[in-house]
């Protein structure tokens, strides 16, 4: 299977993602990762790992975005299930493990997620990002959007292939992506928390610019009566969703209210998390150590 990422100016969180691929306990993986026209030394970092799983993708050297540098990493990859993953997350060692199982058990799902819990800074837990697990829940409300955090995914290459992303949806890539393709597939989410979400802020200018390009695309596929009906509700809550925003973040609450947003995560999931960010950290030595040798 092929994990694909696409990183711009990660130099500060990239290594840590790259670990978390690299310690799975599952091993038959491969990763794919286009620098997106980096000036901090992003492609140095991951120059320097030392794994022939890993791909370094460097050009073209401008930055295209993160629509056009997925689609070239799908193409680019072996493997038979695609996963997302971020440059500034955190996988858990059995997520690949515990996708790719459920996928061969579940031929008939496209996309898989999965639970994932948000955090800051040096891990610092945030909450739980609210997550439904079945096709019907994820679809419910598509004027809204889907609770299907993109980092978690895992699916099938042919279903990329088949729906790649949009280049112009900037700030709703996946969601769009979603939006486009639920009526035509299948999707599922697994309850457990497998993902570790990076959240350090909440620019309510990018979110108004994603909030703005989804709403474009509802009424781009509006066409019917209940369509049109669709676009029109959703015009209207993300409109009123970005004045909240727009009102927060001048009064500086923005942050702060968009935490409520996420779910309590139970003593059990904080301990989970702990030992997964220990573990990560801790291999900053053995890391380091190899390099030197």
């Amino acid at each position: 299977m092929t994990v694909v990422m696409s990183v711009y100016n990660a130099a500060s969180t990239v290594e840590l993602a790259i670990r978390s691929i690299r310690y799975q306990s599952l091993e038959n993986w491969e990763l794919i990762v286009a620098d997106d026209g980096s000036v901090d030394g992003t492609s140095d970092i991951i120059s320097r790992i030392r794994d022939p799983r890993i791909r370094l993708i460097l050009e073209p050297h401008e930055k295209l975005g993160l629509a056009v540098r997925l689609n070239q990493c799908v193409r680019l990859a072996r493997g038979r299930y695609v996963a997302r993953m971020d440059g500034d997350d955190a996988a858990y060692p059995q997520r690949l493990a515990r996708q790719v199982h459920y996928l061969e058990q579940h031929p008939e799902v496209d996309l898989l997620g999965t639970g994932a819990i948000v955090f800051s800074g040096r891990g610092d837990v945030v909450g739980l990002y609210p997550t439904a697990c079945n096709h019907e829940e994820i679809c419910r409300r598509p004027w809204w959007g889907f609770p299907l955090a993109h980092p978690t995914w895992m699916g099938k290459r042919t279903w990329f292939l088949s729906y790649p992303y949009l280049e112009w949806c900037v700030r709703c890539e996946d969601q769009e992506l979603i939006l486009r393709s639920h009526s035509q597939s299948k999707f599922a989410a697994l309850e457990e928390v497998l993902l570790g979400y990076r959240m350090d802020s909440v620019s309510a200018r990018k979110t108004g610019q994603g909030r703005l390009n989804y709403c474009r695309e509802l009424w781009s596929q509006a066409h019917d009566t209940p369509s049109w009906l669709r676009a029109a509700r959703g015009s209207i809550v993300h409109g009123l969703a970005f004045c909240r925003d727009v009102i927060l973040s001048k009064t500086g609450a923005h942050n702060r209210w968009s935490r409520l947003s996420f779910q309590p995560a139970s003593a059990h999931v904080h301990d989970q998390w702990h030992n997964v960010w220990v573990g990560l950290m801790s291999n900053d030595v053995s890391d380091a150590q190899a390099d030197s040798v």
